[in-house]
């Protein structure tokens, strides 16, 4: 074999072996793999697994840095927890304020409680919203447990419900529960027709096994609600009129938390205020001010007691101007 043919072979044999060393790192780094995890995965031993960890940080490919806890998030998260009575809060520094930020920020953090708090035990009941769609993004894995729709399909694609059941039952890797209806139907009658149905009736029979469901909430006012966009601006203008603050799961609340009973409640087809306060622990993910009222509302009336939102609405939460 010539020197020239030597020299391709360990050029590709080090890129072979870089491409290792960064999924490695990567599996170690970024998605929390234990070394035997990543070593079953890829078939090595663990201990070729620690010395390509080592060879990462010598060479620079991983530098770690510390910093010292923002403690004045984590004394916001404090105060939350005692001022609604929560069992967990999380506050997060959203940056800039820009909405895709927030979203982002929000579903790590959403992503990290969702993984520390469900177990195989557990039946998972999937809420709709953007911020559920960024938590499923950055969800790396989670136990073997049958996946809820709470409600029917709303969104754009890729974000509707049906398809963030289908993301998060394809990573527990259970069954799942889908319902096959739209969110918002013309009638009470349509509703209750297509409830008797056997796929949907279902479904919507799984509701009170749910023992951890999470969801975003929508505002009405300001208006930042994919449920409000359903709805007719005749159907809007009554809702605004009857006080309507804020929507978790399709249960439409006033400013006090109190649940409004209202026309469109009949032809919403989702998880009613009943199941969601049966539901052990019910995870809610918001962010940006214009949800600070809303969320006020959401917690107000009882309906999450587990909490992810950024330091802007956790300040606004704690005084009067969210109300």
């Amino acid at each position: 074999m010539s020197k020239e043919s030597d020299r391709l072979q360990s050029a590709a044999g080090a890129l072979a072996h870089d491409d290792l060393l960064m999924e490695v790192a990567r599996s170690h780094y970024f998605h929390g793999l234990s070394k035997v995890e990543i070593a079953t995965e890829l078939g090595l031993s663990r201990f070729k697994i620690a010395r390509l960890l080592d060879e990462a940080l010598e060479r620079g490919a991983v530098r770690v840095t510390l910093h010292r806890p923002r403690e004045r998030w984590t004394g916001l998260a404090m105060r939350l927890k005692e001022r609604f009575s929560l069992q967990h809060a999380v506050v997060v520094n959203a940056g800039s304020g820009n909405p895709v930020h927030i979203r982002q920020a929000l579903g790590r953090e959403g992503a990290l409680l969702l993984q520390q708090h469900l177990s195989h035990e557990d039946v998972l009941g999937v809420g709709w919203g953007r911020t559920v769609k960024a938590t499923a993004d950055y969800v790396t894995s989670l136990p073997k447990c049958t996946v809820v729709q709470l409600g029917g399909i709303a969104g754009n694609p890729g974000e509707n419900l049906m398809d963030l059941v289908r993301i998060f039952s394809g990573i527990t890797g259970s069954e799942a529960y889908p319902l096959y209806t739209p969110l918002v139907v013309p009638s009470i009658e349509t509703a209750e027709s297509l409830k008797q149905a056997p796929e949907i009736s279902a479904t919507i029979d799984r509701f009170r096994d749910v023992s951890v469901a999470i969801a975003s909430v929508g505002s009405w006012n300001p208006p930042n609600s994919q449920l409000r966009m359903f709805c007719s601006p005749e159907v809007r203008e009554d809702l605004d009129r009857r006080g309507v603050q804020a929507e978790i799961c399709g249960v439409l609340l006033d400013s006090e938390g109190n649940e409004i009973e209202t026309a469109l409640k009949g032809r919403i087809i989702s998880a009613t205020s009943s199941d969601l306060r049966r539901i052990p622990t019910v995870i809610a993910i918001a962010g940006h001010p214009s949800k600070a009222a809303a969320l006020r509302a959401v917690l107000k009336g009882g309906y999450a007691n587990m909490l992810v939102t950024d330091t802007q609405v956790a300040r606004l939460l704690l005084t009067d101007d969210a109300k």
